[in-house]
This record gives structure tokens, C-alpha cells and sequence, in this order.
């Protein structure tokens, strides 16, 4: 998933430290209609190509054969106003195949090279065409949006720059299906609303002056999409600000705390220091506030000195600064993306949010007291604030060495280097789903034939950047039962003998909704059989399937989805979920069994253990009404592995309605902790529209936007990774004073109090809105710090 913006977009700009900033006031901007930003947009419009780097190789597509391109999506090479070119048709997004420029034993382009795809094209648009690769990622592993561009509808001749990473473009490779053979050769889709003239396709490498624009026009997009709210609801300003004299006002603020454009000034930490403390391997945060007094702020930029402890010795660790960007989300402006550090201006009467990491590696930096400095500075002024470190003589353990995991709901599946960022966010894994992890599969000779070609490389990638397991969601949700049964409704019409429809038909039969239909179990268990054998020899991620979601819904009788097709919950989907995990058995018995387990304890007469002998992993978001849960299953597990069995693991999750930063660190740190789950997941990762600008579900299924260059944190997923980073902390006390039961003690309150500090004001929809949030925030600060003062005083 990625949100890009048109690519040709250029402005009459300044460059502040690298930033391209458009020249006018920032209420001006604020201010304008839908209409006036249409004109904007055609001015902003021009070619923008860098000549630092050398073609690598030009496409003229006037001059590709006929055969490189699906017809039904292309014209025939034409003449439009003396350039030759194709055009490619409205709404119809069909593939053009051109020649892979990288090294031909290669799938990919080598590891770290981005490249341009420059597109010369006719802005004959009235809204943004999307530009697409094959990926061997993303859904089935098929096309991936990396850009939008043009919409000026201007009819000028223009060229988009295209961002390419190595990790998002691969060969076209398939050993089953022949129309997708062409190892030679990748493809790229366009997706238009007009038929659009398309000359030639240039690849070059990329340059860092491609990444600052990139970022740039990401925002210049955002705010083009929402214009016509934002001119309706304009940001809001500070009510009642303290007497101040300065233009440029600067405090330190809490990272787990959004900071609203509108936030009160707390006078009495106007330009005290910004502390942080850290251990020896941890990324951990910073952050500040600046307030506008009085008059606008223009082009507001930082930078941070070099921490030197009291003799003088730099502090070996990454500094990565950011700043915040505000959005409208549901009516409210909210710190939505926390971009890699930009220039940015702050209207009259308003505070801007400046976030940054300090990272510390095992084996590189040094316990102690390190001092520096933010200066802040703007056209108007500059001033500064005093930043302390303490670096402290601890070693967290890992995610992996405490035995914990953190694995993201994946809605498709992402490039590499976006896994590089969520293994530095505490991420040990995945979350699958069939819909859009589809093995390529085909039925020969009545056998089952799969290729594992895009798959294994990603799980390749994904497993040599520090990720472990994969649990994988073979179904979906049983309210579209048997509709959403998405592996076996494919398996059993790989014959072609039914369509989906009547699959879904004969599976609702009386007869037959209790289990799976008998010769797609059968082609299940060789399926999967196949897959778990291929995914142990080639050292993938370890799998944990489920047939379906929620299980436990067995209990409800809703149906989504047409009647055709969709028979929806009741008692057959307790006796179908077991009997797909039973196949699972049958196929491989070194499977773990993954369970969605929600409504443990207060829906109708829910018995928390109805499939405990069918799953391994226990994955509930409903301990709050059963405090004991965590117990029980570790007590069934103590009874499997007695008989032989495997192991019973007790894992939690949540969703993100909360929103708020504290809430996610709670829940994924202390809360978790109490109950002793050592797995997590959150709903979700990267489900959003990848053209949904606006944010619209930001806060309740996206914690990050993985772009073509950096992926970009949500302030609630620097949350939760904060909370993931107590969970470490909890583990390495637990493992330095495992002998001190007087320490042990102590943890133990903590915990005690984390399980009692759960608010009301806690999402209790265990469907619909779940998210856990604690009546203090101060107290995750004073938790950890209670722990961490004593392992620093054990060492």
C-alpha cells in the first residue's frame, strides 16, 4: 500500500533545507475553493526531470510491437499533435510489457536501487491517472501502485517521474500460467479516466533531490484532495495563549501525546529541556512543540547538535528527525503522518509538532549523560531548546529473546524495506490473508500445482530482516459464510466444473454446511500439505493457519453479502471451523493452529475453551471480561503437551479506535503484560484505500503508509511501539531478578495496576470499536521508569 501523488507536479519554490515549499501564506492556502485549486494545480504542472543521472533505457511505445500490449486497454500507436505515442483507454488499467532494464538472472533490480520511470504524457485528465508495476507483492502478488499524476487537463505535453524501488518491480514469472510467462520482461499498468497519449517510458536511477520532491508533492496532494473541507473547516488556533513575548515559542511535549494545532501552551515548559532516556538498544523518542505567537511562522525547519557527554565523547546513535503533518480526520485536524523533517509554516496562533528518534545500537553506544541542542529556526527568528539523553546500562532484550511477537494485518502484502521498518518498530511477523496471499495454483492431471516463485523471495526477505512467523487467514469473516471461505471456495472450483456461485450453493446445503464440501477438503489437505512441506525446506516464516476468522461468531446468525451466495453464522460454523482444522492436522501435524478468539466471556453463553483442542494459538481481545483467561490456557497447554500435543500459546489483540498514541502504548505494553499474552496483533496495518488521501479511516485500520522510499508512522503507531518496547523492558527485568522475589514484587504491582487502570472510556464493542485506553497516561512513564531505575542500579 502507498499514497502517492501526481508526479509531475512542480512549484515556483524555495529550497529550505532541502524542502520544496510552495511560495504563498499559509491562510492563503488554507482558503482556497475546490475550483481555484483545479487552476493551481495547472500552474503547478510542468517537466521535471533531473540530469544528474543518464538514461538507463527509453521506451517508445509507438515503436513496441502490438504483442507488448493488451489491446483491449491500448490503442494502436497513433499521431497526437506530432508525437507518436499509444494511448492507454479509460478505465480499463491492461498491461504493457516492456523489457526488464536489470541483470537478466535477476527477479528483481539489486537490493537498494531506486529508479525513475519517466512517463512522457498528454495531460488530457480531469483527475490523477494511477501508474502500477508487476510487484510480486502487493495483492496476489500482482500490480502495485507507486505514483499518481497529471489532472491539470491542460492538454500539454509533460513528463511524470515515477518512483521504482528495487523491492516493488519484478520480473514476469509464472511456471503455470503461460499468458503470464515472459521472464524477459516486467509490465506497468496505467489507470486513466481519459484515454491518455503515453510517448515513451525513460529509466533512470534516482536521486536524493527525487526524494524531497517525492515527499513534497505526497502532502501537496493531501492537501489539494481535501481543499474543499478544509476551506469549510479551517485549523484551529489556540484559545487564551499565556502572555508571551517572543515570536517563535518553543516547549518540550510528550511523544505519545498528539499535539493539536490548537494545543494550550503549557507556560511553565516554555523552553525547558527535552529528556529523553534510553537504553542500549532501543529506538526511542523526542518531541517539541512550537508556537506561532502573534503572527505567522514561515518555513520553521530544525536541526540537532551532536550529544557530547560531560567529556566530550559524541553519542554513537541514529538521530532521525520529523515532522508532523495535520489532516482533517473525521471533521477534526489531527497529526496524521510524521514525515521525514520538512520546512513547514505555522499559522498565526497555532503550534506545530516536531518529532525525532534517538536510536541506539548493541555494541555501539555508551551508558551516560549526554547533552545538545535544538535550534528551531525560521524566516521570522530562531531559538532553541536544551535536549538531554540518558543512555542508561541496560540491554533490552529483543522482541524474539523475550519470546514475544507483533505481527501486522497485512491487506496486501508489502515491499521489503517496509519489513526493515516494522522489525525497528518492534514487528517479529505477519498477518496474512488468502484473498490477497494466493499462492498461484493449478489443477493438472487432477494434481495440484503451485508456484512458489514471487513467495519464496519475499519470505526470503522478510525472514533475513528479523521476522519469524506468519499467521495466515485462509477465510474470512463467517458473517459471508460460505462466500468468505476464500481458500476452499477456490480450491473447489480450480475444476472448473462449478463456478463460485454454485460452490457456494452446494456448500450451504444442510447437508453439507457443517464441513467442508468432501472433494475440496481433500484438495485442502494436499494444498496445504504442499505448502507447509515447501514453506519448512525453504526456510519461509513460519506459518500459522486458520480456516476462517472468529470463529466464536458461531454463536450470532448474521449474514453479509448476497443470498446467492452467503448463508452467514450459526451453529455450522462451530462444526466447520473444526473441521478445517482438523484437515490442517491431517496435512501437516506440525502445524500450529492459529484461533481469533473474541467474546470470551459475554456474548450469550460463550465457553471461552470450545475450540482449545482444535487451535495452538489463543489470540482473544476480550480479557477484560475474563481476567483469567491467560491462566486457563496455559493450563490446557500444560494438558497437551502431557498428552503429547502441541503447545498452547495465549496472544491478545486490538483495534485502533482509540486513535490516541497512550492508549496504544497501554494495550500493547503494560496492559498486555499483566495477562503474560506473548504474542499481539492490532487491526490494522495497511487496509486503507492506497489513493484514500483524506485519511477517512486513518485511525482504525492504517498505524503506517509504506511509500516507494521511507515508510511514514502514524503518532499511534509510534504508540505502540513505545508500549511494545515496555513489554522488552518487563521481560528483561523479569529475566535479571528472577531470583529476587522482593523485585518480582514489585513488577507485580505494576502489573496488578495496569489491569486496574483500564478506563471506561475503553471501546467494549468487541466487533466494532475494541481498543483499550487507562485513566492516566503518567503512569506508563512512572512504570517504566520504576523498572528501569533498578535494572540501572542492578548493572
Amino acid at each position: 500500500m502507498t499514497f502517492l501523488p501526481r508526479s509531475n507536479t512542480r512549484v515556483h519554490i524555495s529550497l529550505t533545507n532541502s524542502e520544496q515549499r510552495i511560495k504563498m501564506r499559509p491562510t492563503t492556502f488554507l482558503s482556497l475553493t475546490a475550483f481555484s485549486l483545479i487552476a493551481l494545480l495547472a500552474i503547478m504542472a510542468s517537466s521535471s526531470t533531473s540530469a544528474a543521472e543518464a538514461p538507463i533505457i527509453t521506451y517508445d511505445l509507438s515503436a513496441l510491437p502490438d504483442s507488448q500490449f493488451d489491446l483491449a486497454g491500448w490503442s494502436a500507436a497513433a499521431d497526437v499533435a506530432g508525437v507518436k505515442c499509444r494511448k492507454a483507454l479509460a478505465a480499463k488499467a491492461t498491461a504493457a510489457r516492456i523489457n526488464a532494464w536489470w541483470k537478466e538472472s535477476d527477479l528483481r533490480p539489486a537490493e537498494g536501487d531506486t529508479f525513475i520511470l519517466e512517463v512522457k504524457y498528454q495531460d488530457v485528465l480531469s483527475k490523477p491517472a494511477q501508474f502500477s508495476v508487476n510487484s510480486g507483492i502487493g495483492s496476489r502478488f500482482g500490480n502495485y501502485p507507486l505514483h499518481l499524476f497529471g489532472g491539470a487537463n491542460d492538454n500539454a505535453w509533460k513528463t511524470a517521474n515515477i518512483p521504482c524501488p528495487w523491492d516493488m518491480v519484478a520480473r514476469l514469472v509464472s511456471s503455470i500460467d503461460p499468458a503470464h510467462n515472459a521472464p524477459a520482461m516486467t509490465s506497468f499498468t496505467i489507470a486513466a479516466s481519459a484515454d491518455l497519449p503515453i510517448a515513451t517510458v525513460t529509466v533512470r536511477r534516482a536521486v536524493p533531490e527525487d526524494e524531497t520532491r517525492f515527499y513534497a508533492e505526497c502532502r501537496q496532494q493531501i492537501a489539494l484532495e481535501q481543499a474543499a473541507d478544509r476551506a469549510k473547516n479551517p485549523r484551529p488556533a489556540v484559545k487564551d495563549p499565556p502572555p508571551l513575548k517572543d515570536a517563535l515559542v518553543l516547549f518540550p511535549w510528550d511523544p505519545i501525546r498528539r499535539m493539536g494545532t490548537n494545543q494550550p501552551i503549557p507556560a511553565d515548559q516554555i523552553g525547558k529541556a527535552v529528556k529523553i532516556r534510553a537504553c542500549l538498544n532501543q529506538l526511542e523518542s523526542g518531541s517539541l512543540g512550537v508556537y506561532a505567537n502573534g503572527a505567522a511562522l514561515t518555513g520553521v525547519d530544525y536541526e540537532i547538535t551532536p550529544l557530547l557527554d560531560g567529556a566530550g565523547n559524541v553519542l554513537k546513535a541514529t538521530v532521525e528527525r520529523r515532522t508532523a503533518e495535520y489532516c482533517l480526520l473525521d471533521g477534526t485536524w489531527t497529526p496524521m503522518r510524521l514525515w521525514k523533517a520538512y520546512a513547514v509554516d505555522v499559522p498565526a496562533g497555532q503550534c506545530q509538532w516536531l518529532y525525532f528518534h534517538v536510536q541506539t545500537r548493541r555494541g555501539q553506544a555508551q551508558a551516560g549523560q549526554y547533552k545538545g541542542k535544538i535550534i528551531v529556526s525560521a524566516k521570522e527568528g530562531k531559538a532553541e531548546l536544551p535536549l538531554e539523553v540518558e543512555v542508561l546500562n541496560v540491554d533490552l532484550l529483543t522482541m524474539q529473546e523475550a519470546g514475544l511477537g507483533m505481527y501486522g494485518c497485512y491487506d496486501k502484502l508489502p515491499p521489503l524495506h517496509d519489513i526493515d521498518f516494522e522489525a525497528s518498530y518492534n514487528y517479529t511477523g505477519a498477518l496474512l490473508w488468502y484473498s490477497s496471499f494466493t499462492i498461484p495454483v493449478a489443477l493438472q492431471n487432477d494434481k495440484l500445482t503451485l508456484d512458489f516463485t514471487y513467495p519464496d523471495n519475499w519470505m526470503k526477505g522478510a525472514r533475513q530482516r528479523g521476522f519469524n512467523g506468519a499467521i495466515w487467514y485462509l477465510g474470512g469473516n463467517p458473517y459471508g459464510f460460505p462466500r468468505t471461505m476464500s481458500v476452499f471456495a477456490h480450491l473447489g472450483t480450480l475444476d472448473k466444473k462449478m463456478t463460485r456461485q454454485q460452490w457456494c450453493q452446494a456448500q450451504m446445503e444442510p447437508q453439507n454446511r457443517e464441513h467442508v464440501l468432501p472433494e475440496t477438503r481433500q484438495l485442502f489437505v494436499d494444498w496445504m500439505r504442499q505448502v507447509n512441506g515447501h514453506a519448512v525446506t525453504n526456510n519461509w516464516l513460519e506459518l500459522y493457519p486458520t480456516p476462517h476468522d472468529e470463529p466464536q461468531k458461531y454463536l450470532s446468525d448474521k449474514a453479509d453479502g448476497d443470498k446467492s451466495t452467503t448463508l452467514g453464522t450459526g451453529p455450522w460454523i462451530k462444526s466447520y471451523f473444526k473441521d478445517g482444522c482438523a484437515a490442517i492436522r491431517e496435512a501437516d501435524p506440525r502445524i500450529h493452529i492459529y484461533g481469533c478468539i473474541h467474546h470470551v466471556a459475554n456474548w450469550k453463553t460463550v465457553a471461552w475453551n470450545t475450540f482449545i483442542d482444535d487451535i495452538d494459538v489463543y489470540n482473544t481481545n476480550d480479557v477484560q471480561d475474563d481476567n483469567d483467561i491467560g491462566n486457563k490456557i496455559r493450563s490446557a497447554s500444560a494438558a497437551s503437551v502431557k498428552k503429547g500435543g502441541h503447545e498452547k500459546w495465549f496472544w491478545q489483540y486490538t483495534g485502533l479506535g482509540g486513535g490516541l498514541p497512550e492508549n496504544q502504548r497501554y494495550s500493547f505494553g503494560f496492559y498486555y503484560g499483566a495477562f503474560a499474552s506473548t504474542g499481539c496483533t492490532a487491526w490494522a496495518y495497511n487496509w486503507n484505500d492506497a489513493w484514500d488521501l483524506s485519511g477517512r479511516k486513518g485511525d482504525l485500520a492504517v498505524t503506517a503508509w509504506p511509500t516507494a522510499y521511507q515508510t511514514i508512522p502514524s503518532p499511534w503507531f509510534e504508540g505502540q511501539r513505545a508500549g511494545l518496547d515496555d513489554r522488552r523492558v518487563i521481560a528483561t527485568y523479569q529475566k535479571k531478578f528472577a531470583a529476587d522475589p522482593d523485585a518480582i514484587k514489585v513488577l507485580d504491582r505494576i502489573l496488578e495496576k495496569a489491569k486496574s487502570s483500564r478506563s471506561a472510556k475503553s471501546g467494549n464493542d468487541t466487533v466494532n470499536g475494541f481498543f483499550d485506553s487507562l485513566d492516566d497516561s503518567a503512569k506508563l512513564t512512572d512504570w517504566r521508569n520504576t523498572l528501569l531505575d533498578r535494572l540501572a542500579a542492578a548493572r
